[in-house]
């Protein structure tokens, strides 16, 4: 599991305090401003940004997280953007990932900034400064950054995802290179994410086969951290998996613009195996493997 970006410099410690108690092996993107997402403009103050905290808990941060979106930034525009850049570089080009929402800055502003590497989360948004042009066309800016290695995250969360923009790119061959959730506890219990699973499931009904999604979730994201034991089932590699049923069953889906959609298939998860040891669902405890 890899938290994006919640905690900063003043509770990335506590924070990995908590995640020593989790069964399953927690990682983290920390946010280049020292206050996290606790103010939620987080950066529109230049001087919350931390340069130095990257470099703490080297086995725990596994790259920097910046959220450059107008509600973020403020009136700083792409200068937080820049300032991540050079954090980056200075940590020896550690994974970033960017957060993309409402402009001011335009997405080309953001996008002509990133190198091969850093990711792109919340792809597939519905907001005006999406990725793809009104007339559905992959924004030249965003088509240039993919060539030069820049990857697409899903990330979604309550008002970061659309079945519309999602199924356009993806006929015409852009694929998210990772599905993600932009998971907290309100759009878990009410949706529409509810839980990485049901996210993945999604994917089916906007053109992505099963083999895709797995790859998604298992070795591109494994990848794109640099997660060199994690994503693959091979030897030396560590013993980290999830149990799955594909369940042919009706069932609605719906995206953060309020869309629905009648799902056909879903994933229903029945136990992880965390380096070696079996943890059962409540659902695959009683209905499928018995123990």
């Amino acid at each position: 599991m890899v938290d994006a970006g919640s905690t900063g410099a003043q509770h990335i410690d506590d924070f990995y305090q908590l995640t020593r108690a989790a069964q399953p092996q927690v990682y983290a993107l920390i946010n280049i401003a020292r206050t996290g997402i606790v103010t939620q403009n987080e950066l529109a103050d230049m001087t919350q940004i931390d340069e130095q905290a990257v470099a703490r808990l080297p086995d725990f941060i596994v790259g920097l997280k910046a959220r450059i979106s107008s509600s973020v930034v403020g009136k700083n525009g792409v200068q937080p953007l820049v300032k991540a850049k050079a954090i980056q570089q200075a940590a020896g080009g550690l994974p970033l990932m960017v957060h993309i929402s409402n402009n001011p800055p335009d997405l080309a502003q953001i996008a002509d900034l990133l190198t091969s590497g850093d990711i792109i989360t919340h792809c597939f948004n519905g907001k005006p400064n999406r990725i793809l042009t009104p007339q559905g066309e992959l924004k030249a800016a965003v088509k240039q950054a993919i060539a030069r290695g820049v990857k697409l995250d899903v990330g979604h969360g309550s008002a970061s995802f659309s079945f519309e923009v999602a199924r356009v790119a993806i006929a015409q061959g852009i694929l998210p290179d990772t599905v993600s959730s932009d998971i907290y506890c309100r759009n878990r219990l009410a949706g529409p994410v509810h839980n990485p699973a049901h996210v993945m499931s999604k994917f089916f009904s906007v053109g992505m086969t099963l083999p895709q999604v797995i790859n998604c979730v298992t070795a591109h994201a494994a990848d794109a951290l640099r997660l060199t034991r994690k994503g693959r089932l091979e030897v030396g590699y560590d013993a980290d998996l999830t149990i799955f049923t594909v369940k042919q069953q009706t069932r609605p889906f719906i995206d953060s613009e309020g869309e629905q959609v009648a799902g056909e298939q879903h994933l229903v998860p029945l136990a992880a195996v965390v380096a070696g040891k079996w943890i059962a669902t409540e659902e695959g405890a009683v209905n499928e493997l018995g123990i």
